[in-house]
Order: structure tokens, then sequence, then C-alpha cells
């Protein structure tokens, strides 16, 4: 028991490691461990440091490399610890076999004869498995320390980049709305929840300026200096020639609005590009050669036999991961900008607030200390807000399923998980368990699950693009109103009596919103919440910006609904493209489909069979069993069902850029897949009672 002790002691420091990304205690502990250690060391590298900046990291240069150094050690104690005991574990493999003892006698070779002398080549094998393990795990720590720096600030760039047309936008509305360039860029900073990595970016100005006393002009140079992305470094240098000669700022915006404007599309159409190389690639190896692969298994499985295992490990193994890797780097290179608005936390007591803290609770207005009553007034506020959110659900079901479709989910899985599990008791009750049984309420449910998330979610997505449609028209109108000298408020009541298309409602949501006293912005935001896409929330964001600036909006309201209109226009030829290979992916599990007929009803009865397995009853001729011959049969379906899944997915993610767009695929796919086993079932003579047969 004992001697097991070191080991936990290593697994337990490497634990600590990896728990100081998630825990500031620990983390606070290493950095004045490493600083203790390693602080004195002179650190410089000009490469490291700017990748370090630019990966929005927010730890100095010095205690990042202080702390790599202690990860390092660290790494370097455990990896010897943890190669002790594989090393005797590799001893107790070998030493009874001839190999394993000269294995351990050329070892004791290697090390002088002091260290083999206690026993003759177990120390010196349990010395080099301590020193190869410990480099290695050591020289695994220092390289992933210093890889993640590099690899999040290349992440940091591609998001800054791609937001930067809508960000440069946003600034160069506020700033020809009448705000000062300082105010333009806390409201940014503010707002980095809409605007994403390029509102990060310029908070960093912000806090500079804010807390450290900059003025404006070395506040923006230090960004250009810091920032991963090319373009917001050439933006910044510009910003702050402009700024330090004092020219015009708001030409100086509309011409990079108008440039970045032009260079949106060429982005799109990189990423069209890349998605484009993506999906034929996808098509070629996952989708037509793992088809081709398991399809020549299967073939030779059938005639010669021994491709069992492998086709077994292609089907539920490699076909996923493959599946799973695509999905990954999809998600990857298809991020949305987030369309989230930062929210002011609910008011929750503090300390002191309650009996007992030490404080007694007061009254805001000074009169005296709060009652009991009042006291337990205030709890049920705080509970009801908390459970506000509940409450709403719970009320309109409908509404919010289809403002939020995840929510389904929370029904759905628990009853398919019920279901699956009531089938499989009462098959076991009755003795009839198999494997095609099992396999056929797994798909059922698989179907339930994904087919209602996919009804709703469609739901969802057709009326939010409707929204979306019409909200440049809206725009527009706003404009002419506001620059033809109609307040913003009358604008909303003159807005109301036209035809706006799928915004009607919603207008007259906002005009009732005001009508009862809310202001525009706050009715605008209303309306931000409940549509929530991300075209209507930087407009909204920016329109209730302006507000704050000036009731003047009308050029402001044109930008918003020209951006709006071009961010409409790129995601249309982004499905347009990505149609076709979309479709490319149904063709292809169609093929899959034909090809598992084809094996099923041709060559499958053209093959002599026998009771007891392979052999050969006539000389020259093969003869397959009828277990054989089920085995292959049922990892190929299975692969047809797994393909049909994940092919979906990943169809939808190229499309839509979320695997959410995917579930409509999947579910039809799946569909497909499993009716036409059902009708393979029902016609072929050797199919067991159900669609998967059994082993």
């Amino acid at each position: 028991m004992w001697v097991f002790v070191p080991l936990g002691l290593a697994l337990l420091l490497l634990a600590a490691l990896a728990v100081t990304t998630v825990s500031s205690w620990l983390d606070r502990i290493a950095t004045r461990l490493s600083w203790a250690l390693f602080g004195r060391l002179e650190f410089d590298d000009r490469r490291r440091e700017r990748s370090l900046r630019g990966a929005g990291i927010g730890t100095p240069y010095r205690v990042y490399a202080a702390k790599t150094n202690l990860f390092t050690l660290v790494g370097a104690l455990s990896g010897a610890v943890l190669g002790i005991y594989v090393g005797a574990a590799v001893i107790s493999v070998v030493e009874t076999t001839e190999a394993g003892t000269s294995l351990v006698e050329t070892a004791a070779g290697v090390v002088p004869d002091w260290a083999a002398s206690a026993e003759p080549g177990y120390f010196t094998v349990l010395v080099l498995a301590s020193a190869l393990f410990g480099l290695l795990t050591a020289a695994l720590m220092y390289a992933i320390r210093w890889q993640v720096p590099s690899i999040r600030a290349n992440t940091r760039q591609r998001q800054i980049e791609a937001g930067m047309p809508r960000t440069i936008a946003f600034v160069y509305a506020l700033s020809r709305g009448g705000m000062a360039f300082p105010d333009v860029m806390r409201t940014l900073d503010r707002n980095r929840g809409v605007f994403g990595t390029a509102a990060d970016e310029m908070g960093v100005g912000v806090r500079n300026i804010d807390l450290f006393g900059d003025d404006l002009v070395t506040a923006v140079r230090d960004l250009a200096q810091r920032t991963p992305s090319d373009q917001f470094q050439k933006f910044t240098e510009n910003l702050s020639s402009v700024l330090q000669s004092g020219q015009d700022l708001s030409t100086f915006l509309r011409d990079e609005y108008e440039r970045y404007s032009e260079a949106a599309e060429d982005q799109q159409r990189r990423i069209l590009d890349l998605l484009a190389t993506t999906a034929e690639v996808y098509v070629t190896v996952v989708v037509a050669g793992m088809l081709f692969l398991l399809t020549i298994l299967l073939i030779i499985g059938l005639t010669s036999g021994g491709m069992l295992l492998v086709l077994q490990i292609l089907t539920y193994a490699v076909l996923p991961a493959t599946n799973v890797l695509f999905i990954a780097y999809l998600t990857e290179i298809t991020q949305p900008l987030r369309a989230s608005k930062d929210t002011l936390e609910e008011e929750t007591p503090g300390a002191g607030d309650r009996p007992g803290d030490g404080v007694e609770p007061v009254r805001a207005d000074g009169a005296g200390v709060l009652s009991e009553r009042s006291l337990r007034n205030r709890d049920r506020l705080h509970a009801y807000r908390r459970l506000k959110g509940l409450l709403s659900t719970l009320s309109n079901p409908f509404e919010a399923l289809i403002s939020e479709p995840t929510l389904l989910l929370y029904a759905t899985v628990p009853l398919a998980v019920g279901f699956v599990a009531v089938r499989v008791q009462a098959m076991l009750s009755a003795g009839a368990f198999s494997v095609g049984a099992f396999d056929d309420v797994l798909v059922q449910a698989t179907l339930f699950v994904l087919g209602t998330f996919a009804v709703v979610y469609e739901i969802q997505r057709r009326r939010l693009e409707r929204l979306e449609d019409a909200v440049p028209d809206l725009l527009e109108r706003l404009a002419s109103l506001n620059e033809a000298g109609v307040a913003v408020v009358s604008s909303f009541d003159r807005v109301r009596e036209s035809d706006v298309g799928a915004l009607d409602e919603e207008v007259e949501r906002i005009w009732r919103d005001i009508q009862w006293g809310a202001t525009v912005t706050d009715a605008l935001e209303r309306f931000e919440s409940r549509v929530r896409t991300p075209s209507v929330t930087r407009t909204v964001t920016l329109i209730t910006n302006a507000l704050r600036a000036s009731n003047e909006i009308g050029p402001v309201l044109r930008i918003a609904a020209e951006q709006a209109r071009n961010d409409r226009r790129l995601k249309e030829q982004r499905n347009q493209e990505m149609f076709t290979y979309v479709l490319v992916i149904y063709v292809a599990f169609l093929v899959f489909l034909v090809v598992i007929a084809a094996i099923n009803f041709i060559l499958i009865p053209a093959l002599p069979t026998g009771g007891s397995g392979l052999g050969a009853s006539v000389p020259g001729s093969i003869t397959v069993s009828e277990a054989e011959i089920r085995a292959y049969r049922l990892a190929f379906f299975h692969a047809g069902l797994v393909q049909a899944m994940l092919s979906g997915l990943v169809g939808g993610q190229m499309s839509g850029g979320s695997i959410k767009d995917g579930a409509k695929h999947a579910s039809i796919l799946l569909g497909v897949a499993y009716l036409a086993l059902l009708y393979a079932q029902s016609v072929s003579a050797t199919a067991a009672p159900l669609a998967l047969l059994p082993l």
C-alpha cells in the first residue's frame, strides 16, 4: 500500500498543475512559489513576449516564464516518479522470459557497475525509465506552456479580423453621431459581448487611459504594438497618426469604414474557399473514401474472412472520431460572432444584508432598521428574481421553446432515456434481448430527440430570418423620418402605421412600451432581448448608444441599415455556396445505401454457406457461416447509421455555422437510413426479425 504513495503524490502534483487554470487560489500559490524560485532569473525573448501579449492572457512575461519553469520542474519530478513505476511494471512483465532477461542484462551495461550491483540490471532499467519519463514530461510541459500563447494569439487574430468590419462601422457611426472618441472606445468596451475580440482589444486602451493615465494617442499606439492582428495593427497605427496630427477623425473613419466594407466580401470569400476545401476533403475522405474502404473490407471479409475486427474498429472508432474532428475544426473556422449583450447582474443580498451577518440591515432612506416583515418581503423578492426565468418558461412554454430550442432537450432527452430503459427491461424480462432489438430502440429514441429539436429550431430560425430581412427597411424608414426633422419617438409612431413586413408586431410592441412610459432605449433593448439575432443585437446596441450622444441619429441609422443589409447578403451567399456541398453529402450517403442494398441482395445470397464456419466443401469454393455473415452485415449497417447522423451534423455546420443547424440534416439522413434498413429486413430472406441483424 505504502509503495504507491509516491505515485499518488506525483499524480496529485500533475492534477494540481492542471487545476491552476480554473482555480485562482492554486494559481496564486503557483505564482508565488514560481516567483520565489525563479523570479531572479533573467528572461528576454521578444517573440515570446509579443505572443504572450497578443494572446491576452493577462500575465506579465517574467511571471509567466517563472511559472513555466516551475511547471517544467514539477513535470520532471513527477515524470521521474512515474518512470520508476513504469520501469517496475516492464520488469515484472519481461523478467520471466529469456528476451526479458537479456534486455535487463544489456541495460545493466549502460550505467556504472556500482549502480547495478544491488539487483543486476533492475536498477539500471528503473534509472533509465525514470530519466526518460522525467525528460519527456519536462519537455512536454515546457513546450505546452510556450505553445499555448501562440495558439491563443492565432485564434484571437482570426476573431479580431472577422469582426473588424462591424467594429469599424460601430466606431464610425458613433463618431459621426457626435460622440467623443474616448467615449466611443468606452462604449465599445462595454459591449464586448456584441462585438467580440476586437472590442476586447479596444478595452485595453480604455484601461490604459482610465487606470494608468495614458493620453489617447499613447493608448492607441500601445494597441498597435500588442495586438496579434495585422489589420487591427494597421488601423490603430493610422488612427494614432490622425489623432496626433489633428486631422478630421470622421473623414478617416468613413474611409476606413468603406475600405473594410469592401474587404468584408473578400474576407467572406476566403472563408467560403476554406469551407469549400474542407467540404471537399470531408466528402472525399470521410464519406466516399470511408465508404470505399468499408465496402472493400466487407467483401474481403465475406469472401476470405479475417477482416471483422478491422471493420469494427473503423465503424465504432475511426469513423466517429474522424467526424468529430471535422466538427471541431468547423466549429473553429465558422465560429459566429456572439450575439449576447453585457447585462447587469441582478441585485443580490450582500454581506450585512441579513440578520446574523454582524450588521443590522437598515432602510435605504435612513429611517431605521428594517422590520422583520420587510426582511421577509425582501427575501421573497430575491427568490422571485432568481426564479423569474423558470416561471416565465412554465407560464408560456411554447414561446420559451421557440425562443430557446435547447430547452426542449431537457424534456426529450430524459423521455428518450426512459423509453430505452423501459424497452430494454422488457426485452430482458422476456428473454428476447438482442443487438438488433436494442439498435431498433436506440435509433427510434435518437430520431425522437433529433427530430423534435430540428422542428423547433427550424421554426425559430425561419422566424429570425424573416425578422432580419425586415431590419434594413425599418432602419431606412427611421433614418428618413429623423433626417426630415421627426423625433425618434414620433418616428416609431409613424413607422408602425406602415408595412414593415415581419417586424410589424415587434414595432407595435416597441411603441406600446414607449406609450407605457419606457424610454426608446429601454424599448429597443427589450426588442433585442426578444429577437436576439447577431444583426439585431448590433443594430440595437448602435442605436441605443447613439441616442445617448444625440437625438439626430439619421446618419447612424443609415450606416446600421447598410451594415445589416451587407450581413444578410453575405449570409445568403454562404448558404447558396454551401448548399452544393450539403447536396453532395446527401448524394454520397444515398450511394452508401445503394451499396448496402447491393451487398445485401446480390453479394451475400450468392455466397455459399456452411453451418460451422469458413471452409471449403468443394476444392476452390468458399463457405461462409451464417454467424460470419450476420457479424459483417451488422457492422456495415452500424456504419451506415453512424455516418447518417454525423454527416448530417457536419453538413448543417457547413451551411449554417452551428451544429444545431445539423439536427435537421441528421434527422433526415438517419430516418432515411432506418427506413431503408427496415425495408431490407422485410424483403431479405436471411434478415432477422428486426432492422439490424443480431450477432
